[in-house]
């Protein structure tokens, strides 16, 4: 029987694509990937294991505008390494004047962390990871130098020889 061992590419059509072509050219700059392909109406990114496209709609298709809970596409998730990708990502999209639509914060109960965020066309995107969250350590204690114990020794035994008199 065969197996699927992943997902090797998404193609999203989107309603104008030299637009949509700069967004995700900085977004997916942004998320490691880079711009593999380039076609008069497709274009696709890659990080080394995933493609993604975008596609002019067609006429018809452009006269709509993409609404989620339609029938088809409802969000995509890129997996990331760590909460302060999700963090990073969250900073960037606000620094490009990107569409938040909910920010960087625990979902879904817990360890899972996620920003979603969307295309020029409306269409839900998401970055997340399934990770505890980070435990704070107490910092290391202070070492003292070498010669601040010799002057605490020092002050000791000149105070101890005080007291003998």
């Amino acid at each position: 029987m065969p197996r699927v061992v992943g997902i090797d590419h998404l193609v999203l059509s989107v309603g104008d694509f030299a637009r949509s072509k700069a967004f995700y050219d900085k977004v997916l700059g942004f998320l490691g990937f880079k711009r593999k392909y380039d076609y008069a109406d497709m274009t696709g990114w890659s990080n080394g294991k995933t493609l993604f496209w975008i596609a002019a709609a067609d006429a018809p298709g452009q006269k709509r505008t993409y609404r989620k809970g339609d029938i088809g596409f409802h969000h995509y998730a890129f997996e990331v390494a760590s909460r302060d990708d999700v963090d990073a990502l969250g900073a960037f999209l606000e620094q490009n004047g990107m569409t938040v639509l909910d920010p960087p914060g625990e979902y879904y109960g817990r360890n899972y962390y996620a920003v979603y965020f969307a295309d020029p066309d409306g269409m839900k995107l998401e970055a997340m990871i399934w990770a505890p969250p980070r435990k704070r350590r107490k910092p290391p204690a202070r070492k003292r130098t070498a010669r601040k114990k010799a002057a605490r020794k020092k002050a000791a035994r000149k105070k101890a020889g005080r007291k003998k008199k």
